[in-house]
C-alpha cells in the first residue's frame, strides 16, 4: 500500500511541475471556459490554473481511500506488493495529468 500512495501522490508532483511551466509562459488573463467553436466565453487570471492540482489531490487522495477500504475489508492490508488492481488505478492520474496539460494549453494559448 505504501507504494501505491508513494505512486499517487508523486504524481501531485508533477502537475505541479507542468502548472510552473505553464505558469510562466502564460499571459496574465486565460480562457476559464470555452464554447464549441474553440473560442473563450470567460476569462479569468493565470492562477487558476492551480484549480488542475486541487483536482489532482482530490482525486489521488480519493482513490487511496476506496483502495485502502477495499483492502481493509477483503484483509489485502498487510500485503507489500501491488495488485492488480491498483495497477489498473494508476492509470487514472495518467489519464488525467496528461489530459490536464492539454487543457492547461488551450487556457494559455488565448
Amino acid at each position: 500500500m505504501k507504494k501505491f500512495k508513494f505512486l499517487i501522490r508523486s504524481t501531485y508532483l508533477i502537475v505541479l511541475l507542468e502548472i510552473f511551466y505553464y505558469l510562466r509562459i502564460a499571459p496574465q488573463v486565460v480562457g476559464t471556459h470555452f464554447v464549441s467553436d474553440n473560442i473563450p466565453d470567460s476569462l479569468g487570471s493565470k492562477y487558476q490554473l492551480f484549480l488542475w492540482e486541487l483536482l489532482i489531490l482530490i482525486m489521488g487522495e480519493s482513490i487511496i481511500l476506496i483502495e485502502k477500504n477495499w483492502r481493509v475489508k477483503n484483509k489485502l492490508d498487510n500485503l507489500p506488493k501491488l495488485l492488480p488492481r491498483e495497477y489498473r488505478l494508476l492509470i487514472v492520474p495518467v489519464v488525467i495529468i496528461i489530459l490536464s496539460g492539454f487543457m492547461m494549453f488551450e487556457q494559455i494559448s488565448v
